[in-house]
């Protein structure tokens, strides 16, 4: 538990917040003469902001779109208006914390919880729209409040559709900005410059405008025009169909990172087609996920393993050799089946390995072998090592219990399968072989009067039932 501070630190606390707070009152000051001497209006948050939680909040309203420069690299001309403004805002930003903390602050001093600005800040945005606008100045921002800030000097000569056109365009340069520092490549801003002017112009403040972009499959502009989001029909179109939808970072981040994976390991285009993408993400393939797959579909194709690619095949996974990657990165697969499919392949390649020794291939048996295998928390390359322990001794004990087998017990030759399943729930699932236990005992039995070199046969094929040598 933290000591509570001594009455000595309290003071050098409140000290220091009185002295920031006469630094920001001098700066509003500065601002409200700006706006008089522009406008030739009092400013209107002069007889509201009397108190030092009351001016900070205030303060905090007229320089708040300076908050991103806090947040993201927003890059403005140094020694400019909007360069000063966000130095200032740090600084802000904490008095306006303190303001807003205080449980007994005037309601024109709270934030509004649906749009996040309070009374007071809606009434500096305001007031510093009209100064740019009688002056002719251009307005820029750099903050998600979105408080404008007036920048530059007047345009000699220029018309008033002439400052807001400029106005416009050093906004859109801002929301930019933004993007890119949220993440976003250029490529795609750049692409984007019409359409995320359109919604500036239809009065729209940064907030609302990247919500669009970013949310939204398209924007109806206050003429009737409709603009579809250059971000929905490269990304946003990825969550049509969806449950569940998932946000534009996380559809932007796993559609570039297939596209990578793509190029790193030369694929073909058809895995980053919008088909294919789209079902990647539905079934929410990440992109180290398809990156372990294409480079496994890579050393598979290298080792160029008969039994494995004749193991596919026979399981229906694949038609000939050069499906191998498509099995690896098929779209519509979700990690979980991919998983049972490659141990699945990865143990039945083994039996197919020994087919020479009389191992027959069963897809469904070996399937649910697998599942057993997997539900022991047994990984693919463990599968296959335990597979291939497993089938061999199964190859070495399968010949003579099916000979002992027809000699006992009359069975057919034909049924040597059934000889083959007993041995491999005895292997794979521990359960112990019942007729290969019953065949040793009489084998045994069978010789047990007798001495010499017919005890020694009957010794040596009871030891090769039992899987002792």
């Amino acid at each position: 538990m933290a000591k509570p501070l001594t009455q000595k630190q309290l003071k050098a606390m409140q000290k220091e917040t009185q002295e920031k707070l006469d630094a920001q009152r001098k700066q509003l000051a500065s601002l409200e003469q700006t706006y008089a001497g522009l406008t030739g209006k009092p400013s209107p948050i002069t007889d509201k902001a009397t108190s030092p939680s009351k001016l900070a909040a205030a303060e905090g309203g007229a320089i708040g779109a300076a908050q991103i420069a806090s947040r993201m690299p927003v890059q403005v001309p140094e020694g400019s208006t909007a360069a000063l403004m966000a130095e200032q805002a740090k600084s802000v930003l904490q008095l306006q914390a303190e303001a807003l903390a205080d449980p007994m602050m005037d309601p024109y001093y709270k934030r509004n919880p649906r749009t996040g600005l309070s009374p007071a800040q809606v009434e500096a945005k305001n007031a510093v729209v009209d100064a740019a606008r009688i002056s002719g100045r251009p307005i820029i921002s750099t903050g998600f409040g979105n408080t404008p800030i007036v920048g530059g000097t007047a345009v000699t000569g220029a018309s008033t559709s002439d400052a807001a056109d400029n106005a416009i365009t050093t906004n859109v340069e801002v929301l930019k900005a933004m993007l890119r520092g949220m993440g976003f490549n250029s490529s795609l801003i750049d692409s984007s410059s019409s359409f995320l002017m359109a919604l500036l112009q239809d009065g729209l403040d940064y907030d609302n405008a990247v919500a669009i972009f970013l949310n939204s499959k398209d924007f109806t502009t206050k003429k009737g025009t409709k603009l579809e989001s250059p971000f929905y029909a490269e990304y946003g179109y990825l969550n049509e169909g969806l449950v569940r939808p998932k946000g534009a970072a996380e559809l932007y981040n796993a559609v570039e990172g297939y596209k990578e994976i793509n190029a790193k390991y030369n694929l073909n285009s058809k895995f980053i087609s919008k088909d294919y993408l789209k079902q990647y993400v539905k079934n929410n393939v990440t992109v180290a996920q398809l990156d372990e797959r294409a480079n496994t579909a890579r050393l598979k194709a290298i080792n160029s393993d008969p039994a494995y690619l004749d193991t596919l095949n026979k399981l229906g996974f694949i038609s000939s050799s050069t499906d191998l990657t498509d099995f690896f990165l098929d779209p519509k697969v979700g990690q979980e089946t991919l998983e049972q499919r490659r141990a699945t392949a990865a143990f039945s390649t083994e039996a197919v390995r020994r087919a020479g020794k009389g191992i027959t291939f069963d897809a469904t048996r070996f399937e649910q072998a697998t599942a057993g295998l997997l539900g022991l928390g047994l990984s693919e390359a463990q599968i296959g090592v335990q597979a291939a322990q497993g089938f061999e001794n199964i190859a070495q004990r399968l010949m003579p219990t099916a000979k002992l087998a027809s000699i006992y017990e009359r069975m057919p030759t034909g049924q040597i399968t059934e000889v083959q399943k007993e041995l491999e729930t005895e292997e794979f699932l521990g359960t112990a072989s019942e007729r290969r236990k019953r065949l040793e005992q009489r084998e045994i039995a069978e010789f047990s009067g007798e001495s010499g070199t017919a005890r020694g046969i009957s010794l040596a094929r009871s030891k090769q039932l039992g899987g002792t040598y």
